[in-house]
């Protein structure tokens, strides 16, 4: 994608950028030891990386910081991980073995995760029941009032009422809910949550309001579900204060209340349970526009090859991904293992 040039300026500014956090202007790349071009020439290389996506200007006549495209590239094509040392494996593995119970356990792995990454940390809990979706039907209550009846394993059955701006017939109901079953039935509730979205999403221009409102309401049914079965840690969000481009407040406020819903990290998670190794979710790619400017780094822990939950930090996308990834990634094998004991 890039001649050695531009790979070695963009690599420069990466870095200076991660440990700076400012704009990196064409004067200061140029006076890297590495890279031996003039300003001028800088300033062209830049030009090339800004076409293509790579780096942005976030105000008129500032530096340059790479957009989501850039750090993607960065972190595929770019980065040499740092692995944890031996003492430091030593002292995580000994001090979560003190915990005698699997929730004792989980929550101290939560804890020191945040701890030794600075960043808030995402647990999901090991699924002690895989929740399958069996059924959607609507019900007509009589005007405008309708009761979504969702169907999960064998007999789980959670109702809701919603109420539509206009009424609705009886064969409308039947329509989408045959939409819904053939779209959602038979998955996990994670999936068919997200399968849920996906269809809202392509059939938004084209649906009326009645059946938007009704899949929404279906979207926030299965939502309940989900974290009734699913627990969900977060710990050391108080650590994302100490990042410049989070510490708004009213940006902390719409991150803190994500923690909370947790429903589309539910999304992100599940896709780290059905991938191999660490996954790195960048800006746009977490899903919800209030995690832009972070990056999510996660992993699934397992025993024995079962997959039974998923860990993984929250932080700036100007994050250490050479130190952070590591450290996500032996703390997933080290939970695995103490959970088989």
């Amino acid at each position: 994608m890039l001649n050695d040039r531009s790979q070695l300026l963009f690599k420069n500014l990466m870095g200076l950028y991660l440990n700076e956090g400012k704009p990196i202007g064409s004067t200061t790349l140029a006076k890297c030891p590495e890279v031996g071009l003039s300003s001028a020439t800088v300033r062209n290389v830049m030009a090339d990386l800004e076409q293509m996506g790579l780096i942005h200007a976030p105000h008129t006549s500032a530096g340059r910081i790479p957009t989501d495209k850039g750090y993607r590239f960065f972190v595929d094509s770019m980065l040499t991980y740092q692995p944890l040392s031996q003492q430091g494996e030593a002292r995580i593995r000994e001090e979560l073995s003190l915990t005698l119970s699997q929730d004792a356990l989980m929550s101290s792995a939560s804890q020191m995760l945040s701890g030794i990454t600075g960043m808030a940390s995402l647990v999901l809990m090991p699924n002690r029941e895989q929740g399958i979706l069996r059924h959607i039907d609507f019900v007509a209550l009589g005007g405008t009032r309708v009761l979504v009846v969702l169907v999960f394993n064998e007999q789980d059955v959670q109702n809701r009422i919603i109420e539509l701006d206009a009424p609705v017939t009886a064969d409308e109901l039947i329509k989408v809910a045959n939409f819904l079953n053939e779209q959602c039935v038979g998955m996990g509730l994670i999936r068919a949550k997200q399968s849920l979205i996906e269809r809202m999403n392509q059939i938004r221009s084209t649906t009326n309001e009645f059946m938007l409102s009704v899949i929404e309401a279906t979207d926030t049914a299965l939502t309940e579900q989900i974290e009734q079965q699913i627990p969900f840690l977060v710990s050391g969000q108080s650590n994302l204060l100490n990042y410049q481009e989070l510490a708004e407040t009213d940006k902390l406020k719409s991150l803190f209340h994500a923690f909370e819903q947790h429903s589309d990290m539910l999304g992100i998670l599940d896709k780290s349970m059905n991938a191999q190794g660490v996954q790195i979710f960048i800006g746009h790619e977490c899903g919800n526009k209030v995690y832009q400017d972070c990056s999510i780094v996660s992993t699934a822990y397992e025993v024995e090859g079962e997959v039974l939950g998923v860990l993984g930090v929250v932080g700036p996308s100007r994050m250490n991904y050479e130190k952070v990834v590591p450290k996500v990634d032996v703390m997933a094998k080290i939970l695995g293992s103490l959970l088989k004991k």
